[in-house]
């Protein structure tokens, strides 16, 4: 080919991408002058003037937060009412009307509300199900599929029929700023009122919870704490509406659970549950009964309390804020004119609030349950293994825990439950086996749930928890011997002091399990100088 040629070609050539550019750029006005931008959906309000005629739903949470908040609500003037619990039709029909691929808190609590709304459509016409009733929950933004329920639940409100349906959100970090709808005032006001009366319902829960872990497993007659839980909960429903009456009520409740008698010399593992919020949490068969099934199986059970998640949110925006520290703070930059110094201490100080709140409310009770463990404590302990930085939820504060339970001796065996694919869970699993090898004292162990594995589930716990109730039991035997204890002396000496057998008689040691320590304790009541003149005090104070 010569030279003439080949300059021919490069000029047909550059003539060709000319006229494809041009049919290109006349393709691309096309389709913009086509398009339409995505808008969000059209929300269905509910205005301050639907209250009257308006049932808000809710539910995912313990009976005792449930039942709290439900009372607070109607406090407002809200009509509010619980779901029933959530059961396998319930994830069956979430997996029916939600997207795949979803987490199964996701499925359940939508499975649960569409399952409500089907049999109320038995009884009057859709219409009326859509303005009677509307759905209350927690939004947020973030690395895991919760910043999705949001959309999941309205995608499967159409799916199910009712498309006029109202799902009302909080955002977790919105605070009162919550967005409104159609310019006018929301039917939930997300006012100081209802925030501060939602989380005084929510510690109260955690307290009352964290009592029935502590005396169910020693409880003498079956089911004496199940009653006394009820009576509680009847107390602090009333005492709520009134806030003043909050202490008073609580003082109430600790007499209520002292009536329940209790054998403290039961040698028991402690299992601490933790997890994915809502897996860990529920008492419902999201996680098959755990907490239920470990009290038949002879285990106490500690739970991660709600407050501990609100802590979390808290310390996480400080950690943001001390990061900003330094940084230009411009009118439309980084923070938006907030000074970083000044809300680092403004969350630092709601955080030590809500501590102050949860423990006048616990000295209310006698102290006997836990207090909270700090968030930055956790975070230190987690900090060469999982970087709190990376914002995945409560990640870190797994990790964290396993290590504090391992050094402060709090209990034998600690249960991650999480749902298939959780990713802040997965995300503290991968670094769990490295945390494990360092601190081989706890038991692990990681179980997801999938909505219909209970079998496999409870077979894995049952093989760890077989480990625990051993370490629980060579723990008691060496105390034991070394101290020279008898065992039937010592039952002998309780059932002559029946306050040691008190549903509220608060039971300390240096050593894991409530049982050894309670012998341990009663041993030198009987024994030591100092511990018989404890014994001689308590009686005094009886």
């Amino acid at each position: 080919m010569t030279t003439k040629e080949l300059t021919k070609l490069e000029n047909n050539f550059d003539i060709e991408i000319i006229e494809m550019e041009a049919l290109l750029a006349e393709n691309i006005t096309k389709i913009h002058l086509q398009s339409t931008h995505f808008e969000r959906p059209k929300l269905h309000s509910f205005n301050v003037e639907d209250r009257k005629d308006t049932t808000i739903l809710f539910g995912g949470l313990t009976e005792a937060h449930e039942e709290l908040m439900l009372s607070h609500l109607q406090s407002l003037g809200y009509k509010v009412e619980r779901l029933p619990e959530a059961d396998f039709e319930s994830i069956t029909i979430g997996k029916e009307f939600c997207n795949k691929g979803q987490c199964n808190p996701t499925y359940y609590t939508i499975g649960n509300l569409i399952k409500y709304l089907q049999n109320k459509a038995k009884e009057m016409s859709i219409a009326e199900v859509e303005k009677k009733y509307a759905y209350f929950t927690a939004g947020s933004c973030g690395p895991c599929r919760f910043g999705m329920y949001e959309n999941e639940y309205r995608k499967a409100m159409i799916e199910a029929g009712f498309k006029n349906f109202r799902i009302l959100v909080v955002q977790q970090a919105g605070g009162t700023k919550q967005s409104e709808v159609d310019g006018k005032e929301p039917g939930l006001n997300f006012n100081k009122d209802f925030y501060v009366g939602i989380i005084k319902a929510l510690i109260i829960g955690d307290l009352i919870n964290d009592l029935v872990n502590k005396i169910e497993p020693y409880e003498v007659v079956k089911g004496a704490t199940r009653k006394a839980k009820e009576d509680a909960l009847i107390i602090m429903k009333n005492s709520i509406r009134d806030t003043k009456e909050i202490y008073k009520g609580l003082q109430e409740v600790k007499k209520v659970f002292a009536k329940v008698t209790c054998d403290y010399t039961q040698i028991k593992p402690i299992v601490k549950i933790t997890g994915e919020f809502w897996a860990s949490l529920t008492e419902s068969q999201g996680n098959y009964h755990l907490k239920r099934w470990l009290v038949l199986e002879n285990a106490e059970v500690k739970m991660e309390p709600m407050t501990g998640w609100f802590e979390h949110l808290l310390f996480s925006g400080e950690i943001k804020a001390r990061d900003r520290r330094g940084i230009v703070q411009e009118k439309y930059g980084l923070g938006e004119g907030s000074n970083p110094y000044k809300y680092e201490l403004k969350l630092f100080g709601f955080r030590k609030l809500l501590n102050a709140y949860f423990n006048i409310y616990r000295s209310a009770l006698g102290f006997k349950p836990n207090n909270t463990t700090s968030n930055r404590v956790l975070a230190n302990l987690a900090h060469n293994y999982y970087n709190n930085r990376q914002d995945a939820g409560e990640a870190y504060m797994e990790v964290g825990s396993l290590i504090y339970l391992n050094k402060n001796k709090v209990a034998h065996m600690l249960i991650s439950v999480k749902p298939f694919g959780c990713l802040p869970s997965t995300a503290s699993d991968g670094v769990q086996s490295k945390v494990s090898s360092d601190y081989p004292d706890i038991i692990f162990l990681s179980l997801e749930t999938s909505g219909d594995s209970e079998v496999n589930f409870k077979s894995r716990a049952q093989m760890k928890l077989f480990e625990a109730k051993q370490k629980a039991k060579k723990e008691a035997d060496e105390v034991m011997t070394k101290h020279k204890i008898d065992l039937e002396k010592i039952k002998e000496f309780v059932a002559k002091h029946p306050k040691y057998s008190a549903g509220d008689f608060i039971i300390k040691g240096k050593h894991t399990g409530t049982g050894i320590n309670f012998i341990l304790d009663m041993h030198k009541r009987m024994k030591s100088p100092t511990g018989m003149v404890k014994h001689q005090f308590s009686k005094m104070m009886n």
